[in-house]
């Protein structure tokens, strides 16, 4: 969700991971590589998820990096294009597809851990406002829209975490920079201990 904390805490946690040692990478997002797409269409929400999964699949495979930190990825796409849907750009059918093509196994399943990251839509605004140089209302965050992507959200959390255990969902509301960034610091390390004790179990 917009102004949720998102990049805040990433760009945290990426300099933090990397003071502690670790092989750390941040992706550019897709809404900074994909800026030639109107975000007027489902074709620019289609085409981030696919600049993603790319990565994804291909930083999966390197093996150079201890943690990759991406802003948005596959599950990003499945909640965007019940967006579209709901405003009529997509069919049914046509948001089936993308959203099952978004959840491959071939690729999601190398993601360890994902999170939805919702925040108050007045507490986002208002962080937004004290970021921006331009305080007028957008297309996306604006009061209205930010409540529906809030509860679309929940949504697509309650639809998913059954079949993804990789799926946390986080309110940011109420907490400050330094309990965001803290807090995940702390599940991301629980994650990577994890799943490094699994694979010592598993038989080779």
């Amino acid at each position: 969700m917009p102004d949720s904390g998102k990049s805040t805490i990433i760009n945290n946690l990426y300099h933090s991971f990397k003071s502690l040692g670790f092989r750390v990478f941040k992706p550019l997002e897709g809404a900074e590589a994909i800026q030639h797409i109107s975000r007027s269409t489902p074709l620019y929400n289609i085409r981030t998820a696919i600049y993603a999964i790319t990565q994804l699949i291909d930083l999966s495979h390197n093996h150079m990096y201890d943690l990759v930190l991406f802003d948005r990825c596959a599950f990003d796409g499945y909640y965007w294009m019940m967006y579209w849907f709901a405003k009529g750009k997509l069919t049914e059918k046509e948001m089936r597809h993308w959203q099952e093509t978004f959840l491959s196994d071939f690729y999601v399943n190398n993601l360890d851990v994902a999170y939805f990251v919702i925040c108050d839509p007045i507490v986002a605004l208002e962080r937004n406002r004290m970021d921006a140089l331009i305080t007028r209302f957008g297309d996306i965050t604006n009061p209205k829209n930010m409540e529906i992507l809030v509860d679309r959200a929940r949504q697509t959390y309650n639809e998913l975490s059954p079949r993804f255990p990789q799926l946390k969902f986080v309110d940011t509301s109420t907490m400050e920079k330094r309990v965001m960034v803290q807090h995940f610091a702390d599940d991301i390390l629980a994650t990577m201990e994890r799943r490094a004790g699994d694979k010592l179990n598993t038989p080779q």
